[in-house]
């Protein structure tokens, strides 16, 4: 029988240092709700990072891409809130879903995987590091 699945806090915090550690290069130092930034990764591959939320100790911040690309991939949309005081960078929502549980009971109606929380964090880790590697040029948003 399969065991059920147990989130481990302390793995899940040290993604979400990471993620905080590399996404902060990515924004202005200071931030406003409205603000928006365009990164390209290539020529063909834009992102935009819009501002959502501002308050004392916390950021919510929406990566999306700008177009849809040629192919049918589908293009994550993140929503991240970041933690500033204790230097977190966590997923709240990402295709649709918002508010991610620690665990889901599996097989679910939304069929969401038993461990879905550290999983989009984990692809948000893995497109921050795509934007590292690439070379990301980071461009504010004029208008």
């Amino acid at each position: 029988m399969k065991q059920k699945y147990r989130p481990k806090l302390p793995d899940f915090l040290s993604l979400c240092e990471r993620n905080f550690a590399q996404l902060l290069p990515l924004l202005p130092a200071k931030l406003a709700v409205g603000q928006q930034l365009v990164i390209g990764l290539d020529d063909d591959h834009f992102y935009r990072i819009d501002v959502l939320e501002v308050c004392p100790f916390t950021t919510v911040v929406q990566i999306r891409a700008l177009h849809e690309q040629r192919w049918s991939v589908v293009q994550p949309t993140f929503d991240v809130r970041l933690y500033h005081d204790a230097r977190l960078a966590e997923v709240i929502g990402c295709h649709g879903v918002r508010y991610f549980k620690a665990v889901y009971d599996y097989p679910n109606t939304d069929m969401l995987q038993p461990d879905e929380k550290r999983q989009v964090n984990r692809l948000l880790s893995d497109w921050l590091q795509l934007c590292r590697r690439q070379g990301f040029q980071a461009e504010p948003v004029l208008g």
